[in-house]
């Protein structure tokens, strides 16, 4: 039981026995040394170190616990329990005051939840500053590789290019010996062909010569071949008897004188003649005589001495002895061939120095084909040198149009990176800022998301500078513009929520982001219907079941929504039925596998995709602390600004559809743009974190960040393009903004009249 409810004194009328037989406990607010315990307790895990802070003599101390000398950790647990208390003071004000604004029963429950809010907030942001951190410095590591590597690129390019001259030159004076090795080549080969020719001619007189020296000879050569075969014929035996002869035919010996002048041996002495035609090699020296070994001297002696002797015919001498016939038939063939000789000499001269001259000629072309052959030896040398060579040069060219188009790309992906980089350094210097002011933000946010939920714009302000004052009297960092909407949502999320037709003024937006990270069940308060719109837009790709406390089946569809995971809206809030405490409560159980929660006296199973929403129309509608403590109330109650924005939608919507249409065209692609900008910003840095080694060694990487900054620049051209649309379309929506605000003006003077009334009752 609530004491502080309405009904504990009916109850205690009508129930006695309740009061009488039982012990009541009556439990009352925590004291605000339990709360600076209960903060201190449940934030042990969240690093707040800052071993700079010191206290100020003139901090504000609520608790008796609090250190003389406190740290940085004990202010942040003081300032849990300052804003707890505000809260306090803030209600007793508005009841003193007799102010129109409602309050609402601040419970324990805010409290947690505000910690709950504040451990998980700065967890999340911590982790994502030093994410976005590290994303950056190895952003700009590399972009600081790179504009070294092009240092370098540009270096390589100037030995490329010197290399490629080098290349270049030396191929050139290849191709200059290798055409004049071909020119001396082909002198040469011409001569060679001059000398065929005339060796040719020399062939030809050679061979007629020949052919005439041979003609003559052949008339000679046979009888010399015959007289050599009746030589071979001669057998030792006829040789030994003339060599017993003492006293030889006078046929006889003129033929052995003979046959030794022949010989060369001249002798008259017979004994002398006999040892000569015993040697063994005799007749095989006859047999192979060469006739040219007859010189004039002796072919004269022998036609004047013997062949003009009529005993010397082989007739005679062959009837004398059977074996000087032979020789002296031998003798004269060979004196007649010796005479044919000497009768061919000219020609045999002639054809020798034919010979001679066509052997020199030979040689001469022998030794110009070798030169031939070793210039095109060389020639082919040079071919292959040469074509190493501009193969070299080729390679290189190559090499070097890659290194300079990587150059290129790379100077203009330097100069694009620019922008980012200035930014980056900015930001990552930035960061050791966000760090230093992340417990004081977290904390604000937190405290701002559990506590002012059921509060009006205006009050959340006050409310909101008022911590802020305090935080300046404790010298607690925070940022003093911080954006509380966002500081904990995306650009993705605030673009879908303008798409879902919420509202752009701050009161729905930080609506939005309480119904975003809620922690116990939201109970949204929502005269308009405009929350509603936007819930149902938001979750429409979910299963949505929609009922009301005053539905007859209102426990079966809330069974059914908790067993199948339903997004489950529930109407008229302000009837609230205790069914749903248990669900508000989150008691939870897991048996066998399976979650179960109790609704009256059934288990049912728990889906952990179940949402749930409250929603109540009636502003004025008071919830007891029971409920206060169970839920987190969001009010959607509109203000003027709020209601101002909303008439003059509608009024150009019905005035001046075609601007309406683009301006809700125009803001939803700036908030497009806006988020893919933001995209664009991560893909970039996730490509240069993702990227091994340098960039310029990867040509994807390359593409990629040309093209991230290609569409990041048309979008950023697009939004120039935009905003000067937009400032036109807001000059023409300007002309309609008296009208929006005497509407809303007309609204709020309506709604101040009920307050006269009931004034003038009271």
């Amino acid at each position: 039981m609530n004491p502080s409810a309405n009904g504990l004194r009916d109850r205690a009328s009508t129930s006695p026995a309740l009061f009488n037989r039982c012990v009541l406990d009556w439990l009352g607010d925590w004291s605000l040394d339990a709360y600076y315990h209960v903060a201190s307790e449940l934030t042990q895990k969240v690093d707040m170190k800052n071993a700079d802070y010191i206290a100020p003599k003139t901090l504000s101390r609520l608790v008796a616990s609090l250190p003389m000398e406190p740290t940085y950790r004990d202010v942040i647990h003081n300032a849990f329990v300052f804003v707890h208390q505000s809260l306090h003071k803030l209600n007793d004000t508005l009841r003193k005051k007799g102010s129109t604004n409602k309050t609402i029963v601040i419970t324990p429950s805010h409290f947690l939840d505000a910690i709950q809010h504040f451990t998980k907030i700065t967890a999340e942001k911590r982790t994502e500053i030093e994410e976005t951190r590290q994303h950056l410095m190895v952003g700009l590591a590399k972009i600081h590789e790179t504009v070294v590597q092009v240092e370098q690129l540009q270096t390589s390019l100037a030995h490329k290019r010197k290399e490629l001259n080098d290349k270049n030159e030396e191929a050139n004076m290849k191709l200059k010996q290798m055409v004049h090795d071909q020119q001396e080549a082909e002198k040469k080969r011409i001569s060679s062909q001059e000398l065929q020719i005339v060796l040719t001619q020399q062939q030809e007189q050679i061979v007629e010569k020949r052919k005439t020296v041979m003609e003559d000879l052949d008339k000679v050569e046979p009888a010399v071949q015959d007289a050599q075969q009746a030589v071979k014929s001669i057998k030792k035996q006829n040789l030994v008897e003339i060599k017993n002869l003492n006293n030889p035919p006078q046929g006889v010996k003129l033929t052995l004188e003979s046959i030794c002048l022949l010989l060369g041996e001249e002798t008259n002495d017979w004994k002398s003649i006999r040892s000569i035609i015993m040697r063994e090699n005799f007749i095989s020296t006859i047999v192979n005589f060469n006739t040219d070994d007859i010189t004039p001297a002796i072919a004269n002696k022998m036609k004047t001495k013997y062949l003009s002797n009529p005993d010397y015919s082989y007739d005679k001498v062959n009837r004398a002895s059977v074996a000087c016939g032979p020789l002296v038939k031998w003798a004269t063939a060979q004196l007649t061939y010796a005479d044919m000789l000497s009768k061919v000499e000219p020609l045999r001269n002639e054809l020798k120095s034919l010979e001679k001259e066509a052997e020199k000629k030979v040689n001469e072309m022998q030794q110009t084909n070798d030169l031939i052959a070793t210039l095109e030896t060389s020639i082919l040398r040079y071919k292959t040198e040469y074509a190493d060579l501009i193969s070299a040069a080729q390679a290189i060219k190559i090499d070097l149009s890659h290194v300079e188009s990587k150059v290129e790309r790379s100077i203009a992906l330097i100069k694009n990176l620019s922008l980012e980089k200035m930014r980056w350094e900015t930001t990552s210097e930035n960061y050791q800022t966000q760090l230093a002011t992340l417990i004081g933000d977290g904390f604000l946010i937190s405290t701002f998301l559990a506590y002012t939920g059921y509060f009006d714009q205006m009050t959340r302000q006050i409310l909101f500078q008022q911590w802020q004052n305090y935080f300046n009297q404790a010298k607690i960092p925070y940022k003093h513009d911080l954006a509380r909407v966002e500081y904990v949502s995306s650009a993705d999320e605030r673009l879908r929520w303008e798409v879902n037709m919420l509202p752009s003024d701050d009161l729905c937006r930080e609506n939005a982001v309480m119904l975003k990270r809620f922690t116990r069940y939201p109970l949204i308060i929502d005269p308009s219907g405009q929350a509603l719109e936007f819930l149902h837009r938001e979750y429409q790709e979910k299963n949505i079941l929609q009922t009301s406390f005053m539905d007859g089946n209102f426990r079966k569809q809330l069974e059914s929504a908790l067993r199948f995971g339903t997004t489950l809206f529930i109407h008229d809030a302000e009837n609230f039925d205790p069914l749903i405490n248990p669900v508000l409560n989150r008691d939870l159980r897991r048996t066998a596998g399976r979650v179960l929660i109790t609704i009256s006296d059934k288990d049912i199973d728990f889906s952990p995709t179940f949402r749930m929403f409250l929603f109540t129309r009636d502003s004025d509608a008071e919830f007891g602390p029971d409920i206060c403590s169970r839920v987190t109330f969001v009010n959607f109650t509109v203000t003027r600004s709020s209601l101002q924005s909303q008439c003059l939608y509608k009024i150009l919507r019905s005035e001046r559809p075609d601007i309406d249409s683009k301006r809700s065209d125009l803001m939803k692609l700036q908030g497009e743009f806006a988020a893919k900008l933001r995209h664009l910003e991560d893909d970039l840095l996730k490509v240069l974190n993702e990227s091994e080694g340098t960039i310029l060694d990867n040509d994807k990487v390359i593409s990629t960040l040309e093209k991230i900054k290609t569409e990041a620049s048309e979008i950023m051209q697009k939004v120039e393009e935009t905003d000067i649309i937009l400032n036109e379309v807001e000059k023409v929506s300007q002309e309609y903004l008296p009208m929006g605000k005497a509407c809303s003006s007309i609204f709020f003077t309506l709604s101040s009249l009920s307050m006269v009334r009931k004034k003038k009752q009271g």
